[in-house]
């Protein structure tokens, strides 16, 4: 049976005493073997010519480059004015700044909202800020970031900031959020939401259901830094045509590789935008000012692209100063105190609203993004012209659309077309009770019932008022009777009537009267009624 049972599971493997007597060295022994794990660089990682991801260690997502189809291609009248410009070094490092430049206006038209996906973020954006005023009515939802300026990626964050007219202390802030947190999956915004507190600004973050476009939303509470710095970067983006351009490439970028978010140790959109300003306020090439005051007639978005990748790579001085967009300079890391001896090439950036906020003090992967920098560089410098009208493809060595995104705009897209999206909009606001309608019954009324509910008499109820007067006193024994009341104030009194006159009325009525029939008036008749009022004898008597 032993010799069955190994021809069929292969060779056994020969006894070690030595292994079985101490397995703990014989595991270490076998990591130190081990190949170790090849470092992936950032080229590695970017896409290639024909739009597909190079290679890496896993499954790489396929990456095309549509805008490129908007491009053109050169032609030149004759082979020999072709093979003659193409001689002249110049040329071609003319010839590659200007694709560059129409490459990147190409793709910046192709990358901006469209009019389905403005309209899907403020319809969500709108739902939101209803759900949150559910819970907090007099609040204010604002927008900020790059949804504000319009600055946003397809697939890109939405960041919102709730005002309060009251502040509230960290515990307080974190309960709301909570709250805030539980009523977004209640009312099926989303399935699945996230309170990040123990973050520096803690924020609500979830991913809107996808009948509501798949929106990832991050929520704050009272940060008003983020608020106060929409209307100054909305100045820059005015003063600073190329701003925009080189903000949504660079951004780009630094996506394709994870190195766009601060909470990951990237670096930040706002960041990045204070480092574009800077550069732009530096001109550090010394570069011709039409280059950036209209870099769409000078055609140079293609050079500033390039000069900005190489200061940020090897120029600018990390280890001594820091960007300084309010005064327009650099100036030394000593006079802040942001000196690190552990870490002396950190980025450092002085906030615009914050002065003594270091906003590059998160971005601890600078080494890998200025490697990301020095490596794109690279690659547009390097790119090959060939002597045929060829549809170049320059910005696809460093860029490229994922086919999530592109399967994430036809998404928003069709629920728009459809109708999807106000459907679900229209769960969403009647998942609860509209702003302003109480939250409970109110309380039942506290009047006494005349009867308890068990012990209710038949038939209706009867109407119990309350007297408006004290209640008449019976008089005391022996005692006439009052004066029947008068009908009006108006009418005269009715005289008295004889005792004859009286008595005779009385006993008019028949045998039907009760004192008749008892035998007597100064008795009471069994049934009868009490008649003898008359102080005097009986007439005939």
């Amino acid at each position: 049976m032993e010799s069955e049972i190994s021809s069929v599971a292969g060779p056994s493997r020969p006894s070690n005493s030595a292994e079985t007597a101490n397995p703990a060295e014989n595991r270490s022994a076998e990591k130190r073997k081990r190949r170790p794990r090849r470092k992936r660089l950032p080229s590695q990682t970017a896409p290639t010519g024909n739009g597909e991801a190079g290679p890496s260690g896993g499954s790489a997502e396929v990456y095309s480059t549509p805008w490129v189809a908007k491009l053109g291609t050169t032609v030149y009248e004759s082979r020999e004015q072709r093979y003659a410009v193409l001689s002249s070094m110049a040329w071609v490092c003319m010839t590659s700044a200007s694709r560059l430049h129409d490459e990147i206006v190409a793709f910046f038209e192709y990358m901006s909202p469209t009019p389905d996906e403005r309209h899907t973020r403020a319809m969500v954006i709108a739902q939101v800020a209803e759900v949150v005023k559910r819970r907090l009515p007099k609040a204010a939802v604002d927008t900020f970031g790059s949804v504000a300026q319009d600055l946003y990626l397809p697939d890109g964050d939405t960041d919102l900031v709730i005002t309060t007219p009251h502040s509230y202390d960290d515990e307080m802030k974190k309960r709301v959020l909570f709250q805030l947190a539980s009523l977004m999956r209640n009312t099926r915004m989303t399935d699945h939401v996230q309170v990040v507190a123990r973050a520096r600004v803690p924020v609500i973050s979830f991913k809107t259901l996808p009948a509501l476009g798949s929106l990832k939303i991050d929520i704050s509470l009272n940060v008003s830094d983020g608020l106060r710095a929409v209307p100054i970067l909305r100045g820059y983006f005015e003063r600073m045509p190329a701003l925009r351009y080189l903000v949504l490439v660079l951004k780009s970028l630094l996506t394709r590789h994870s190195l766009n978010s601060a909470s990951s140790s990237g670096l930040s959109s706002y960041g990045l935008i204070c480092l574009v300003i800077s550069f732009l306020q530096l001109n550090p090439m010394g570069r011709p000012a039409a280059y950036i005051e209209r870099p769409l007639e000078s055609e140079s978005l293609g050079v500033l692209l390039m000069d900005f990748l190489q200061y940020y790579a090897d120029l600018f001085p990390y280890s001594s100063s820091y960007v300084s967009v309010t005064q327009g300079k650099l100036l030394p890391k000593e006079d802040k105190g942001w000196t690190n001896a552990a870490h002396p090439e950190s980025l450092c950036i002085e906030c615009l609203m914050n002065p003594e906020n270091d906003v590059g003090r998160p971005t601890s992967k600078i080494k890998t993004i200025r490697a990301l920098f020095r490596e794109a560089h690279t690659l547009l410098q390097s790119y090959p012209f060939a002597p045929s009208a060829a549809p170049y493809n320059l910005l696809g060595t460093i860029l490229g659309v994922s086919e999530t995104t592109l399967a994430h705009r036809a998404s928003l897209k069709d629920i728009v077309a459809s109708g999807q999206l106000m459907q679900a909009l229209g769960e969403v606001h009647r998942s609860g009770r509209p702003p302003g309608t109480p939250g409970r019954r109110p309380p039942p009324s506290t009047a006494q019932q005349p009867y308890p509910r068990q012990y209710a008499r038949p038939g209706p109820a009867p109407t119990y008022r309350r007297p408006s007067a004290p209640q008449m006193q019976h008089p005391p024994p022996g005692a006439g009777l009052p004066a029947k009341p008068l009908l009006h104030p108006s009418l005269p009194a009715r005289p008295a009537l004889p005792v004859d006159v009286e008595y005779q009325r009385s006993s008019a009525h028949g045998a039907g009267i009760g004192p008749l029939r008892g035998g007597g008036i100064g008795r009471r008749a069994p049934g009868g009624r009490l008649i003898d009022r008359l102080d005097g004898p009986r007439p005939g008597a």
